[in-house]
């Protein structure tokens, strides 16, 4: 049997005793037949904005000359879930988060905020100034924005 959750599982097995016995009874053969449909599209298109992300990441993280200015992208479970989500973020911005929870769970306050948006503004300047220099970081900077603008419009998810 394919992998099917536990709980349709136990029904597919509860319809099939009822059904065995209703057939048993009537003395007619029982036919069953599961209809199973899907669309691999929807994941293909998260695989294309992933890729698209990855190889302007890639790009970007060669010509930054500062390694707090990199980005990485993992797979994480949010707090509070066990699913897991993609999680791209700079190393400045891994360093800072980490610093407030740590001392948050220390009991002492620690506003991130100021220290990130300093590094966020430079980083923006460092990025316009690459984007303006290098045509392949424009060129897979305008596929990664094609492969959003396809996923939002997929979707319904506006930009605003």
């Amino acid at each position: 049997m394919r992998y099917l959750p536990l709980i349709c599982q136990s029904c597919i097995l509860l319809l099939g005793t009822a059904a065995g016995q209703q057939a048993a009874a009537a003395d007619t053969p029982l036919t069953e037949a599961i209809d199973v449909t899907g669309n691999r599209d929807d994941i293909n298109l998260q695989l294309m904005v992933d890729r698209a992300e990855d190889t302007f990441f890639e790009l970007f993280n060669e010509l930054v000359d500062d390694e707090e200015f990199r980005i990485t992208c993992t797979r994480q479970a949010v707090l509070g879930s066990r699913i897991s989500q993609r999680i791209c973020q700079t190393a400045y911005m891994k360093k800072e988060l980490t610093t407030a929870a740590n001392l948050s769970y220390s009991g002492v306050e620690y506003q991130a905020s100021a220290a990130l948006a300093e590094k966020n503004r430079q980083l923006r300047k460092k990025t316009v100034e690459l984007l303006e220099k290098n045509p392949e970081l424009r060129n897979a900077a305008l596929n990664l924005n094609l492969r959003v603008e396809e996923y939002r419009d997929k979707y319904g998810i506006n930009a605003d």
